[in-house]
């Protein structure tokens, strides 16, 4: 963030943006990231009080996102990152401090020497490619600053860090295109090591967490949403996703197991562990499969004896159920997506078919319109629409009509029809 030539900065753009952001309201903020800033620890966070709503929603609307009454944790790289695509401005987070206290970020004193040459975690990194990453040199001052690792044990646990980082998706705008079990990516001499709470978890959360530009992990939730953010479950035995009918072409055991189940009229719970002792080829390409967000589709589609191939997310998609959807899809099958008429099901929807090429069926303006006309002649109540409206880019005028009528369909709802399309294998 050295970036402290204000030569090209013209006299307007800087008593605009005294003008902006030079009130009292931000003084105690500017004050706290220069001193983050020109501090030899080079911290990559710093704390800023906010005791009243007007500093509060000043710091809120510089730093891009709503904080609480009290004290906030800042990060510097975020800061930066959005001053330089404020529209007004543009500028670096130096060249901000540099105009609105009239003096350069001065330079800080040398860090200790472990902390900048002969790094053994700089070396880590570089060994698997992860040097140059945006998110690496904030985390090795971190890990020097916060890390409380003991000196004799930094070299091995930031070595295995940069190991199991190198596993990970790391690129916030990538979706996970291989799911792993934390057990996976554990040493064979210390399977305990990335349980919660231990050193090698927390530093490599951290990593993470300044890869997709998030605050920390604070409890067990944000931490498991972080490691599946990662592509990364929390084993490979109690994660699972509902199948049934799977038309399965192996001769294996593994193949004819699931089969069988299917003869016997039995859906089948498939964990990660499951997947990785299948096939590398589940099914031939071109065979369809509909996927539903409620269980209840299935259990009525394997009472009914229907045996269409249907696999059930139970919701959003979990990592085994993501990983069962790439697998099917990379086979070349032809994935077709029911869920509920309200704003969650939507959103599943759009996920499926935006990120992961999933068709939808029955999913349009006319289905939706179809089933409240049914609803409105059979005198049945639908709930009530409830939270924010989410787009529907397949068919825009889904979202419209949504919001207009206010009622939310749940797939039990139009029960029968999809029923009716499973047994005439017509999914559209």
């Amino acid at each position: 963030m050295a970036d402290g030539d204000l030569a090209h900065v013209s006299g307007q753009v800087r008593a605009d943006v005294h003008e902006a952001w030079g009130g009292e309201a931000l003084r105690g903020f500017w004050e706290q990231a220069r001193e983050a800033l020109e501090s030899p620890k080079r911290p990559d966070r710093f704390s800023v009080a906010l005791p009243d709503e007007p500093t509060r929603a000043a710091v809120s609307a510089v730093y891009g996102r709503e904080l609480y009454l009290g004290h906030s944790r800042i990060m510097l790289v975020k800061l930066d990152k959005v001053l330089r695509a404020d529209p007004r401005f543009g500028l670096p987070l130096p060249q901000v401090l540099e105009i609105l206290h009239g003096r350069p970020i001065a330079s800080p004193e040398a860090a200790p020497a472990r902390a900048e040459e002969s790094d053994p975690a700089r070396d880590a990194l570089a060994a698997h490619g992860l040097g140059a990453a945006a998110w690496a040199e904030p985390w090795v001052r971190w890990l020097h600053q916060y890390g409380r690792i003991a000196e004799a044990e930094f070299a091995h646990v930031t070595g295995r860090a940069a190991t199991v980082l190198a596993a990970l998706t790391l690129d916030p705008a990538a979706t996970p295109a291989v799911w792993v079990s934390r057990a996976e990516l554990t040493a064979a001499d210390d399977p305990h090591e990335l349980d919660s709470g231990g050193a090698l978890s927390r530093i490599v959360l951290r990593a993470a967490a300044l890869a997709h530009d998030i605050e920390p992990p604070s409890g067990e939730r944000d931490r498991r949403a972080l490691w599946e953010r990662c592509g990364v479950a929390q084993d490979d035995v109690a994660g699972t996703v509902l199948s049934w009918a799977l038309p399965l072409t192996g001769d294996d055991s593994w193949s004819l197991s699931v089969g069988a189940r299917t003869g016997l009229g039995l859906p089948t719970h498939l964990t990660l562990r499951d997947l990785a002792a299948a096939p590398q080829r589940l099914v031939e390409a071109g065979a369809v499969i509909a996927v539903c967000e409620n269980a209840r589709v299935l259990e009525a589609a394997a009472r009914a004896d229907i045996r269409h191939p249907l696999v059930c997310l139970g919701g959003h998609p979990s990592p085994v159920a993501s990983s069962l959807l790439d697998r099917l899809r990379a086979d070349g099958a032809r994935l077709r997506y029911h869920g509920d008429f309200d704003w969650a099901g939507v959103t599943i929807a759009r996920s499926l078919w935006s990120e992961h090429e999933v068709g939808l069926w029955r999913m349009s303006a006319a289905d939706y319109r179809e089933a409240v006309d049914h609803a409105a002649r059979d005198r049945s109540d639908l709930p009530n629409l409830v939270g924010a409206p989410v787009e529907t880019p397949w068919d825009p005028r889904l979202a419209e009509l949504m919001s207009t009528a206010s009622r939310a369909v749940e797939e039990e709802t139009v029960l029968p029809t999809l029923l009716t399309d499973l047994r005439d294998a017509a999914l559209s």
